[in-house]
């Protein structure tokens, strides 16, 4: 059994007794995937201050927004099981969840160049361009490879491991400025690359390798088949 069978049970056992909730409130799983994108946009406002909370501070935006990725990621959980546990499943339910999952990647990764933009941050808002080319990539080569009967689903950066990490590194480093003095020059690792963009370089390099070793993965795939 690898991580992934391990805390799949583990976060199946936490939160079927919310899925049997949702189920006898008449909730469908395309209400919680639609949820999950809201979820999302508000993250996204969240974090580039969208409302004008003028108590919010630097350590407060980015702890909001990993705390309500966290529960957008949540939403991604229980539509599919949801889906699986009442026999919900559809092909066009699998379909539309697909399409709402980019449309809230992509708004997240767009409130987070925009943060970025605000502090005028150059490097930050290239690394994390780049993240999100990667995070594209990774989820491309998979549906390019299936389409042509290959399963492509190895690799690590997927998108619940984005979604993770990204919740996990703004909650710890929004925790870490909210109890200290924030000052730039305090947090930075080199010049113009701060401790907590250092996550997004990581996202970058992690979610490109991932979408390169799924290419290589189905060029031996469809070799094999192709003989």
């Amino acid at each position: 059994m690898n991580y992934k069978e391990i805390a799949r049970k583990i976060l199946y056992f936490l939160f079927d007794p919310l899925v049997h909730l949702v189920r006898k409130l008449g909730i469908s799983p395309n209400h919680i995937t639609v949820l999950g994108l809201i979820l999302n946009v508000y993250a996204a406002l969240h974090l580039i201050n969208f409302f004008q909370w003028d108590e919010l501070t630097y350590g407060d935006r980015l702890f909001g927004f990993g705390i309500i990725l966290g529960l957008a990621g949540l939403m991604d959980t229980i539509d599919g099981r949801l889906a699986r546990l009442y026999d919900m499943k559809s092909k066009f339910g699998a379909f539309f969840d697909s399409v709402v999952d980019r449309y809230s990647e992509f708004i997240m990764f767009m409130g987070i160049l925009l943060y970025y933009n605000h502090f005028d941050h150059l490097i930050g808002i290239i690394l994390t361009f780049v993240a999100l080319i990667g995070s594209i990539m990774v989820s491309y080569n998979r549906s390019r490879a299936e389409a042509l009967g290959v399963d492509c689903s190895v690799g690590f950066m997927q998108r619940p491991e984005r979604i993770v990490f990204i919740g996990i590194w703004s909650i710890i480093w929004g925790l870490v400025f909210m109890f200290t003095t924030f000052s730039e020059n305090k947090y930075l690792l080199i010049e113009g690359l701060d401790y907590f963009t250092l996550g997004f370089l990581f996202l970058a390099i992690s979610t490109n390798i991932t979408a390169l070793r799924r290419l290589i993965h189905s060029e031996h795939q469809l070799k094999k088949l192709a003989s």
